[in-house]
């Protein structure tokens, strides 16, 4: 099971960062790294083999290779399967508005999430629904990333299950 847990909190986000931006000026990169205290200090270490309740930070950087400015850019982290996202962990190093997907990355919503429920007895309610439940974090930059080597630098954390 360790082995699987790693594949999926290592690997799919890797593989997922470098495929969305592989031809386009705008090139992504994503990083893991196991969150270890030491002394009261954090120390990030490369994620190569996790384990459950370890908490795994992931670093995405965008580089504009291009000449001109790019705007538009939407930044996606997966909450992989074996994983559960830790709120309030996402960083944005620029200005950009954060969502959370419930639903695969099919949609996103600003925080808190909320739904209406109806309860046993009839009652119909507004519930938020737990951070437990996102499997994506996106963040829409509200400027353009600079042409010419122009970055941006998100981060977020998980904790494995």
């Amino acid at each position: 099971m360790k082995r699987l847990i790693t594949a999926l909190v290592v690997a799919l986000p890797l593989y997922t960062a470098t495929a969305t931006y592989a031809n386009a000026p705008v090139q992504g990169t994503m990083a893991a790294f196991v969150v270890e205290t030491e002394k009261n200090k954090e120390k990030l270490v490369e994620a190569k083999d996790v384990e459950p309740n370890q908490v795994v930070e992931y670093q995405l950087t965008y580089t504009n290779q291009g000449n001109s400015d790019v705007s538009g850019l939407k930044v996606v982290g997966p909450v992989p399967v074996g994983t559960v996202y830790l709120p309030n962990s996402a960083i944005a190093k620029q200005s950009a508005s954060l969502r959370v997907s419930i639903d695969g990355g099919e949609t996103f919503e600003s925080e808190p999430v909320k739904r209406t429920v109806v309860k046993e007895n009839g009652e119909v309610v507004e519930q938020i629904v737990p951070a437990e439940e996102y499997t994506h974090i996106q963040w829409v930059p509200r400027g353009a990333i600079e042409g010419d080597g122009g970055k941006q630098f998100y981060s977020y954390r998980v904790r494995v299950k």
